[in-house]
Protein backbone atom coordinates (compact mmCIF):
# COMPACT_ATOMS: atom_id res chain seq x y z
CA UNK A 1 0.00 0.00 0.00
CA UNK A 2 1.27 3.38 -1.07
CA UNK A 3 2.29 6.01 1.31
CA UNK A 4 -0.86 8.31 0.74
CA UNK A 5 -2.05 10.51 3.62
CA UNK A 6 -5.64 9.35 4.83
CA UNK A 7 -7.06 12.66 3.83
CA UNK A 8 -5.78 11.90 0.02
CA UNK A 9 -7.52 8.89 0.42
CA UNK A 10 -10.56 9.80 0.92
CA UNK A 11 -10.48 12.79 -1.52
CA UNK A 12 -9.29 10.22 -4.16
CA UNK A 13 -12.02 7.20 -3.50
CA UNK A 14 -14.82 9.62 -2.92
CA UNK A 15 -14.22 10.99 -6.41
CA UNK A 16 -14.40 7.28 -7.85
CA UNK A 17 -17.23 6.33 -5.40
CA UNK A 18 -18.76 9.68 -5.03
CA UNK A 19 -20.46 10.66 -9.08
CA UNK A 20 -22.54 6.94 -8.54
CA UNK A 21 -23.20 6.96 -5.33
CA UNK A 22 -24.63 10.64 -4.53
CA UNK A 23 -24.44 11.12 -0.98
CA UNK A 24 -21.74 8.82 0.00
CA UNK A 25 -19.65 9.79 3.03
CA UNK A 26 -15.89 8.06 3.77
CA UNK A 27 -13.73 7.77 6.81
CA UNK A 28 -10.22 6.89 6.63
CA UNK A 29 -8.24 5.61 9.15
CA UNK A 30 -6.30 2.96 10.94
CA UNK A 31 -8.55 1.16 13.46
CA UNK A 32 -7.79 -0.02 16.04
CA UNK A 33 -9.93 -3.44 15.94
CA UNK A 34 -8.39 -4.61 12.75
CA UNK A 35 -5.22 -2.70 13.20
CA UNK A 36 -4.92 -1.73 9.75
CA UNK A 37 -6.40 0.50 7.54
CA UNK A 38 -9.90 0.79 7.11
CA UNK A 39 -12.35 2.44 4.71
CA UNK A 40 -15.61 3.07 6.21
CA UNK A 41 -18.55 4.28 3.25
CA UNK A 42 -21.75 5.34 4.41
CA UNK A 43 -24.92 5.49 2.52
CA UNK A 44 -28.86 4.96 2.40
CA UNK A 45 -28.48 3.27 -1.49
CA UNK A 46 -26.78 0.25 0.66
CA UNK A 47 -30.05 -0.49 2.27
CA UNK A 48 -31.45 -2.75 0.30
CA UNK A 49 -27.90 -4.40 -0.77
CA UNK A 50 -26.55 -7.48 0.81
CA UNK A 51 -22.92 -7.18 2.17
CA UNK A 52 -21.03 -8.62 -0.74
CA UNK A 53 -23.05 -6.36 -3.06
CA UNK A 54 -22.39 -3.56 -1.53
CA UNK A 55 -18.54 -3.81 -1.84
CA UNK A 56 -19.01 -4.31 -5.30
CA UNK A 57 -21.26 -1.81 -5.56
CA UNK A 58 -18.16 1.00 -4.04
CA UNK A 59 -15.13 -1.11 -4.95
CA UNK A 60 -15.67 -1.80 -8.83
CA UNK A 61 -15.79 1.69 -9.16
CA UNK A 62 -12.23 2.29 -8.09
CA UNK A 63 -9.59 1.67 -10.99
CA UNK A 64 -7.79 -1.90 -10.31
CA UNK A 65 -4.28 -0.02 -10.40
CA UNK A 66 -5.41 2.20 -7.74
CA UNK A 67 -6.77 -0.27 -5.82
CA UNK A 68 -3.98 -2.61 -6.00
CA UNK A 69 -1.54 0.14 -5.20
CA UNK A 70 -3.26 2.32 -2.42
CA UNK A 71 -6.44 -0.35 -0.70
CA UNK A 72 -5.16 -3.36 -1.12
CA UNK A 73 -5.09 -5.31 2.37
CA UNK A 74 -7.89 -2.32 3.74
CA UNK A 75 -10.36 -3.09 5.55
CA UNK A 76 -14.06 -2.25 3.95
CA UNK A 77 -16.89 -1.20 5.64
CA UNK A 78 -20.19 -0.10 4.12
CA UNK A 79 -22.70 0.74 6.35
CA UNK A 80 -26.34 2.07 5.99
CA UNK A 81 -26.86 5.19 8.01
CA UNK A 82 -27.44 4.38 11.57
CA UNK A 83 -25.86 1.04 11.10
CA UNK A 84 -23.34 0.16 13.82
CA UNK A 85 -20.13 -1.83 12.79
CA UNK A 86 -21.31 -4.76 15.07
CA UNK A 87 -24.74 -5.08 12.96
CA UNK A 88 -23.39 -5.12 9.65
CA UNK A 89 -20.32 -8.21 10.90
CA UNK A 90 -23.35 -9.88 11.88
CA UNK A 91 -24.93 -10.28 8.93
CA UNK A 92 -25.26 -13.67 6.74
CA UNK A 93 -22.68 -13.94 3.36
CA UNK A 94 -23.00 -16.09 0.46
CA UNK A 95 -20.52 -19.24 2.14
CA UNK A 96 -23.74 -19.55 5.38
CA UNK A 97 -25.80 -20.93 2.19
CA UNK A 98 -23.71 -23.35 1.22
CA UNK A 99 -25.65 -26.16 2.87
CA UNK A 100 -29.01 -24.95 1.35
CA UNK A 101 -28.34 -24.85 -2.60
CA UNK A 102 -29.67 -28.10 -3.38
CA UNK A 103 -33.03 -26.98 -1.75
CA UNK A 104 -32.75 -23.08 -3.25
CA UNK A 105 -32.68 -24.59 -6.59
CA UNK A 106 -34.90 -26.81 -6.01
CA UNK A 107 -37.47 -23.95 -4.70
CA UNK A 108 -36.88 -21.49 -7.30
CA UNK A 109 -37.89 -24.19 -9.42
CA UNK A 110 -40.91 -24.38 -7.68
CA UNK A 111 -41.85 -21.03 -7.72
CA UNK A 112 -41.33 -20.90 -11.52
CA UNK A 113 -38.36 -18.00 -10.49
CA UNK A 114 -36.34 -18.23 -13.45
CA UNK A 115 -39.48 -18.09 -16.54
CA UNK A 116 -40.51 -15.18 -14.16
CA UNK A 117 -37.61 -13.55 -14.19
CA UNK A 118 -37.03 -13.53 -18.14
CA UNK A 119 -40.33 -12.12 -18.73
CA UNK A 120 -39.57 -9.27 -16.46
CA UNK A 121 -36.19 -8.83 -18.18
CA UNK A 122 -37.43 -8.99 -21.87
CA UNK A 123 -39.68 -5.79 -21.09
CA UNK A 124 -36.52 -3.51 -19.77
CA UNK A 125 -34.84 -2.08 -22.82
CA UNK A 126 -31.20 -3.39 -22.81
CA UNK A 127 -29.85 0.56 -21.99
CA UNK A 128 -31.79 0.03 -18.83
CA UNK A 129 -31.18 -3.21 -17.55
CA UNK A 130 -29.86 -2.64 -14.29
CA UNK A 131 -26.60 -3.48 -12.63
CA UNK A 132 -27.74 -5.53 -10.00
CA UNK A 133 -30.09 -8.32 -8.34
CA UNK A 134 -33.19 -5.72 -8.00
CA UNK A 135 -35.38 -7.41 -10.93
CA UNK A 136 -34.71 -10.70 -9.17
CA UNK A 137 -35.26 -9.18 -5.55
CA UNK A 138 -38.96 -7.77 -6.99
CA UNK A 139 -39.88 -11.03 -8.69
CA UNK A 140 -39.24 -12.94 -5.50
CA UNK A 141 -40.93 -10.69 -3.09
CA UNK A 142 -43.90 -10.81 -5.93
CA UNK A 143 -43.72 -14.80 -4.84
CA UNK A 144 -45.19 -13.81 -1.19
CA UNK A 145 -41.75 -15.03 -0.24
CA UNK A 146 -40.14 -13.93 3.47
CA UNK A 147 -37.37 -11.51 3.28
CA UNK A 148 -35.30 -14.19 5.01
CA UNK A 149 -35.74 -16.42 1.67
CA UNK A 150 -35.40 -13.54 -0.44
CA UNK A 151 -31.96 -12.78 1.23
CA UNK A 152 -31.06 -16.55 1.09
CA UNK A 153 -31.86 -16.98 -2.67
CA UNK A 154 -29.49 -13.47 -3.46
CA UNK A 155 -26.92 -14.95 -1.31
CA UNK A 156 -26.88 -18.76 -3.44
CA UNK A 157 -26.56 -16.32 -6.76
CA UNK A 158 -23.71 -14.15 -5.20
CA UNK A 159 -22.06 -17.49 -4.68
CA UNK A 160 -22.17 -18.50 -7.97
CA UNK A 161 -20.49 -14.76 -8.22
CA UNK A 162 -23.41 -13.77 -10.10
CA UNK A 163 -24.75 -10.04 -8.86
CA UNK A 164 -27.05 -9.15 -11.85
CA UNK A 165 -30.56 -10.20 -13.10
CA UNK A 166 -28.84 -11.18 -16.16
CA UNK A 167 -26.12 -13.20 -14.90
CA UNK A 168 -28.93 -14.95 -12.89
CA UNK A 169 -30.53 -16.15 -16.06
CA UNK A 170 -26.99 -17.10 -17.71
CA UNK A 171 -25.13 -18.61 -15.01
CA UNK A 172 -27.75 -19.69 -12.41
CA UNK A 173 -30.31 -20.84 -13.98
CA UNK A 174 -28.23 -24.06 -15.49
CA UNK A 175 -26.86 -24.62 -12.21
CA UNK A 176 -30.49 -24.39 -10.47
CA UNK A 177 -32.33 -26.66 -13.43
CA UNK A 178 -29.49 -29.46 -13.56
CA UNK A 179 -29.73 -29.72 -10.22
CA UNK A 180 -30.65 -33.49 -8.76
CA UNK A 181 -34.05 -33.58 -7.55
CA UNK A 182 -35.56 -35.24 -4.71
CA UNK A 183 -36.09 -38.92 -5.25
CA UNK A 184 -39.72 -39.83 -4.82
CA UNK A 185 -39.64 -43.76 -2.91
CA UNK A 186 -42.65 -45.72 -4.43
CA UNK A 187 -44.73 -47.86 -1.83
CA UNK A 188 -44.70 -51.86 -3.22
CA UNK A 189 -47.06 -54.62 -1.69
CA UNK A 190 -47.65 -54.46 1.92
CA UNK A 191 -46.36 -50.61 2.49
CA UNK A 192 -42.72 -51.80 1.74
CA UNK A 193 -40.17 -49.26 -0.34
CA UNK A 194 -39.40 -50.06 -3.37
Amino acid sequence: MSKKTHAQLKKDLLSYVGEHCDGIDLDVEVSPRWDRLCFTFRWEGFDDLLLEERFRKVARLVPGDYFEKHCQGAVWLELTPGESIDEYLKQPRSEDVDADLPDIWRQLGEIEFFSRLEDEMVRIPPKDCPDDLSVSKRVLRASNLSEDDVRRYCLAFIRQDVYTDWEVLKAVRPIAESAPKPTRKVRGKKGKST
